[in-house]
């Protein structure tokens, strides 16, 4: 019998698994327009069919058909089976699994559900000390903040007694192990074998999972000594750089986008002014693995940090981590120096939503970086800033965003627009060469000369119900928000409608919800799940192209129809049918 995995950390492990970097380690590649490309690694071929998707965390060889996500390429590549993949993977990422057939039986596992139970425990009395006397300075507080008692229930806030054992003990008295209190991290055993409270005397903010489960707090001092905020340390729920605060709360907005902030009380002030869909890194600076999780849930980043020096160097970092993720990243300036939770306070939430609609895209705010780098009244610095300021326009594809800005750094550092241009075709002539070669061998390997119309059609529906089905996986939000008024029959392709309808159960569900996700409901079938996305164009406007491809399917069904009436000679359909073309036409 194979050894029990549970779905939840297959899930964790492929989504801590960077499927570019893991195929890097077999087969080198090449950047290849929004993926990477390479000669297969499972067949031989000369012209590169191999394609890889950084975003969609999937593979697929357009030559042998094979495809899936992390875990199909390692069983495939290293000739495992599911469940030691799944180990494989879990070694590479750092993540234990348990070893048994049963999870009851798994000691491990049993440990895991115990902390979350622990921490819950936790956060109760946290919460319950804050509306008692013993916390009254720290409800002071936190209203003097300006928060709500809605908002702080919401959150879940709370307070730690000033003792050394305030919380120890009432774990103690819940017949918590001592041993497994200092394992989660709320407590500290010194080198004297005494064990006593990590938060004491704090504003406690329980940290919370995308699943509900209490996996850590941060503690934030009121005053007098002592290091601002302390964090739980890592256990075996809790792994900083793959949580975001308030994931949990901000994956059910309404809002189509994602505000990142750096601390909780940002957090809690814009949710409570209406922006609930703000989150936060939990004491450390973003990761790749928090930037992918923000993106699961919506492709519209908004980056928020503070003002200062600090501030802005971390604003550039998140814009480089987000770089090879399939995302719209724009930059929120807020004026005086100020952080979001003060900005709120003094302007209230309408001049915030104005901070929003003004909001830099990232090449403007790169941009505008590079004239605090570099003098433009010295000649090499000029011509290192124009030089630099060519590989950030040479990226735009739209023709009007890239006059603009040529404008822009032309105007800001008295050069001539000729002189910028011509930067940036030399730019442009480096980057294009080798991805435009690929991309015109994959269109020579997927054509076929001999295509008759009735293929062709098929070939277009075929494409169109693809592309709708990736517009409408972009992100769980995209999904609920598009998928309104659809029914699953307007696929004609029987495995685009087991798609869609199996990305429906998950959306209504609590689970992750991602393509490598949805995959694993296709076990045995991952071939045609992958070439299913990566055959499709990458999607700037999902709202957009799924209308379009939804005309394209009603069209080409309809033709379908009319030929199929032809063939039977079924005149009274066939005149019933062109009215319906006519009017689509229309």
């Amino acid at each position: 019998m194979a050894n029990f995995i549970p779905d939840e950390i297959v899930s964790e492990v492929v989504a801590s698994t960077d499927l570019v970097a893991l195929v890097s380690n077999y087969v080198p590649l090449k950047r290849s327009g929004s993926s990477y490309v390479a000669c297969c690694p499972f067949h031989r071929e000369k012209t590169p069919s191999f394609h890889v998707s950084g975003d969609k965390q999937l593979y697929h060889c357009f030559g042998c058909g094979v495809g899936g996500s992390a875990l199909q390429f390692v069983m495939a590549a290293e000739n495992l089976d599911f469940p030691d993949a799944v180990r494989f993977l879990a070694d590479r990422a750092g993540i234990r699994i348990p070893e048994t057939t049963d999870e009851s039986n798994d000691e491990f596992y049993k440990k895991k559900r115990k902390i979350y139970e622990l921490n819950k425990d936790a956060a109760r009395y946290f919460h319950s000390v804050l509306f008692s006397p013993a916390g009254r300075n720290a409800l002071d507080y936190l209203t003097g903040r300006e928060l709500s008692i809605k908002t702080i229930n919401s959150f879940g806030l709370g307070a730690s007694l000033d003792e050394w054992d305030g919380c120890l003990n009432h774990l103690l008295s819940l017949g918590y192990d001592r041993e497994l209190i200092v394992e989660a991290g709320l407590c500290i055993r010194n080198e004297k074998n005494h064990v006593y409270d990590r938060f004491r005397g704090r504003v406690m903010f329980p940290i919370i999972d995308v699943r509900g489960n209490v996996v850590g707090f941060g503690g934030r001092i009121m005053g007098g000594d002592g290091a601002k905020y302390i964090n739980s340390p890592e256990s075996a729920v809790y792994n900083k750089s793959k949580q975001l605060f308030a994931l949990n709360m901000a994956k059910k907005s309404d809002r189509d986008y994602i505000i990142l902030v750096e601390g909780y009380m940002d957090v809690i002030s814009l949710h409570q002014a209406g922006f609930n869909c703000a989150v936060a890194g939990c004491g450390t600076a973003l990761t790749q693995e928090q930037a992918r999780l923000a993106a699961r849930y919506s492709k519209n980043i908004y980056l928020c940090y503070d003002s200062d020096e600090a501030g802005q160097k971390a604003a550039r970092r998140a814009i480089e981590i987000f770089e090879p993720i399939d995302c719209s990243v724009r930059v929120l300036s807020v004026p005086d120096g100020k952080d979001p939770d003060e900005f709120i306070k003094k302007h209230g939430a309408a001049e915030f939503e104005r901070l929003i609609s003004g909001a830099y895209a990232t090449v403007r705010y790169e941009i505008d970086n590079l004239f605090k780098a570099y003098d433009v009244d010295d000649i090499p610095q000029k011509v290192e800033l124009s030089r630099r300021a060519a590989q950030i326009i040479a990226q735009l594809k739209n023709a009007v965003e890239q006059d603009e800005y040529v404008k822009y750094v032309c105007r800001k550092a008295n050069i001539s627009e000729d002189s910028l241009l011509t930067e940036i075709k030399k730019q442009r002539r480096r980057d294009s060469k080798k991805s435009l070669e690929n991309e015109m061998r994959q269109v020579s390997s997927q054509s076929s000369p001999r295509r008759t119309q009735s293929g062709q059609a098929s070939s277009r529906l075929k494409k169109a119900e693809a592309g709708l089905l990736a517009a409408l996986l972009t992100d769980k939000n995209t999904f609920l928000r598009l998928s309104e008024g659809i029914n699953a029959e307007i696929f004609t392709y029987d495995f685009h409608r087991e798609i869609f309808t199996e990305a429906q159960k998950m959306a209504e569900s609590d689970a992750p919800f991602g393509l490598s996700e949805l995959s694993a409901a296709f076990r045995g079938r991952e071939g045609e799940f992958s070439e299913v996305f990566l055959s499709s164009d990458s999607i700037a406007d999902p709202k957009a192209a799924a209308a379009d491809f939804i005309k394209i399917i009603e069209r080409e069904t309809l033709k379908k129809e009319i030929d199929q009436a032809v063939a039977e000679g079924n005149r009274e359909k066939l005149s019933e049918l062109l009215k319906k073309q006519k009017s689509l036409k229309g």
